[in-house]
């Protein structure tokens, strides 16, 4: 199945008062170019990162971002509340049975363990939960390239039909064109009026005939897009092998053209030339 290069994804996870925020696009290119924009706290997951898009992709320059960014709202530090109800019930028992012990300060209860409690980043937690991401967020980008690719496909195959349909239709009007042809050179020769060989004529109207023959020319331009419609149905990559057919069919039109021997040829290879250039930029954007 054909996969574009041109793809979009977007992703956001919270991790308490974390949010994570992923974008990652990719547009055409010539082999696999990826450039990451991280974090710092998510710097080390560079490499895990780059091996998840290797695994993903093949062609295309891909672009991934994340963005960390702390909730405004949740405070850097605050004070444990069910730990200080659990500490009033105790004092109060301390003081029903020792009632002269002195109870402990405003700032001793918050030096006890648990009661004053620091928000901090947790590294490793916000890593786990980058890569935990990552694979969804590199389907959604895929299932975003299949689609165009999907879209792309389709107006190939429309073209090749209409290539088809071209070689045909000439195909059929081969035999009168070339009897057309040799009739309009040897009308010519007898209007220069000099003697001539009938049997030298035949041998050198046969030989501007064979020259001028686009038999062999057709059946490459069929057996290419035969190829074509073979490499879209592939599961491989098929970008670099299309864009080679596609200067293959350019070929053969411009071989055509260069031997056109009545309009009709003439005509035909522009035909031909305007389809296959049509195909030739969108195969530009398969991977």
């Amino acid at each position: 199945m054909a996969q574009s290069m041109t793809g979009f994804a977007n992703h956001t996870t919270t991790l308490g008062e974390w949010k994570l925020s992923f974008e990652c696009k990719s547009v055409n290119s010539r082999f696999l170019d990826i450039t990451l924009k991280l974090p710092e706290a998510l710097k080390t997951t560079e490499p895990q990162i780059r091996q998840a898009i290797n695994n993903a992709l093949s062609r295309g320059k891909v672009e991934l971002a994340i963005r960390l960014e702390r909730d405004d709202s949740a405070p850097e530090a605050r004070v444990n509340a069910e730990k200080l109800l659990e500490l009033e019930k105790a004092l109060e028992t301390v003081r029903n049975t020792l009632p002269d012990v002195e109870a402990p300060s405003a700032l001793d209860v918050l030096q006890i363990p648990g009661v004053w409690v620091s928000e901090k980043t947790d590294t490793e937690r916000l890593v786990a939960s980058c890569m935990n991401c990552v694979p969804d967020l590199l389907s959604a980008l895929v299932a975003h390239r299949k689609s165009e690719g999907a879209r792309l496909e389709t107006m190939l195959r429309e073209r090749c039909v209409a290539i088809s349909k071209i070689v045909a239709a000439y195909r059929g009007e081969l035999p009168k064109l070339n009897t057309a042809h040799q009739t309009k050179l040897r009308e010519r020769i007898i209007a220069l009026n000099v003697d001539h060989d009938e049997k030298r004529l035949e041998e050198e109207l046969a030989y501007l005939a064979n020259k001028s023959d686009v038999a062999e020319e057709l059946d490459r331009l069929e057996a290419h897009i035969e190829a074509i419609y073979e490499s879209l149905q592939s599961n491989e990559p098929c970008g670099r092998r299309l864009d080679f057919l596609m200067q293959e069919l350019n070929r053969e039109a411009n071989t055509l053209g260069s031997k056109a021997a009545s309009l009709t040829t003439t005509n035909t290879a522009v035909e031909l030339k305007v389809l296959i250039e049509q195909m030739r930029e969108q195969v530009q954007n398969l991977e």
